[in-house]
């Protein structure tokens, strides 16, 4: 009797996992958001998410809105500028990090981000592609 309870608890608990994965990845509600460049964001109308480094020197705080705004560059090279959600605090350790991912939209000219998750710095210590970036980006390119 127990064997035949456990059996049908582990049948419903994977039918409702396997019902929340289909409607995460085919929802229109976007639950699992892409990774993607500037120009795709540009296409979308949904959330989405971009890996970017920072370009610190472009920090500035618009003050009618209270948003972080600074200019990013995506994988492939193209710039924008990121206007942070002025209700969400930027994470610790926002001004050393060279890259984070923004999560949000692409309206008029600026990326419009809800969301941003950094990576601790030490992780890109020893990358190529980030010291080539940090140097691009401290010699004003």
């Amino acid at each position: 009797m127990r064997e035949q309870r456990w059996k049908l608890f582990a049948l419903v608990g994977l039918l409702g996992l396997l019902v929340y994965a289909g409607y995460a990845l085919f929802s229109s509600g976007n639950i699992v958001q892409p990774y993607v460049t500037f120009e795709e964001a540009k296409k979308m109308t949904g959330t989405v998410r971009v890996a970017v480094h920072i370009d610190h020197k472009t920090r500035t705080y618009d003050h009618e809105t209270g948003a972080l705004e600074f200019t990013a560059q995506d994988t492939k090279g193209a710039k924008c500028k990121v206007r942070l959600n002025p209700n969400f605090v930027p994470p610790a350790g926002f001004e050393q990090t060279p890259m984070a991912v923004v999560i949000g939209r692409y309206k008029n000219g600026i990326f419009e981000a809800d969301r941003m998750f950094l990576k601790c710095p030490s992780k890109y210590e020893g990358h190529q592609d980030v010291i080539q970036h940090s140097d691009k980006t401290a010699a004003g390119r």
